[in-house]
């Protein structure tokens, strides 16, 4: 299971914060603005990030975070791209040391999406200046909802 990781944390914070300063800046280098929502067996996403990869290697990397739902200050460059998608829930430890209750440790961030959505990602989309609203319909079986195989 996934425990407190802070440099995970700091570097998830560090990301969302270039994109902000990105697009906040109306700077945008050719990016596409990506917007859609992200549900997990018919539930929204309350929260994660969603990260896009030219699948020819041209262009940069983008990503976002995921809220209630919704991609949140999402970009891309456009192209034929693959997807990686992690979703964060809050899991109360079993049995918490003295030492974590005594430090208010009694929770753990937990990524519970399946692999094929994140680290063995078969999520491919092509985004354009036209095509950029995308709906994530993920499921516990690790589906590939239709259209976003990148055949």
């Amino acid at each position: 299971m996934f425990k407190h990781n802070y440099r995970s944390v700091y570097g998830a914070a560090g990301f969302a914060a270039l994109l902000a300063a990105l697009v906040g800046c109306g700077r945008t280098d050719g990016l596409i603005s990506v917007t859609g929502s992200v549900t997990y067996n018919g539930e929204p996403v309350e929260e994660g990030s969603i990260s896009f990869t030219p699948i020819d290697g041209r262009g940069s990397s983008g990503g976002g975070v995921i809220e209630k739902g919704q991609i949140v200050r999402g970009v891309s460059s456009p192209g034929k791209i693959a997807v990686q998608i992690y979703a964060n829930k809050i899991v109360e430890k079993k049995n918490p040391t003295k030492e974590e209750i005594e430090r208010g440790i009694t929770s753990d961030r937990v990524q519970y999406l399946p692999a094929p959505y994140n680290q063995q990602s078969k999520l491919r989309i092509e985004i354009s200046d036209s095509e950029r609203n995308f709906d994530f319909d993920l499921n516990a079986k690790g589906d590939i909802p239709a259209g976003m195989t990148g055949s």
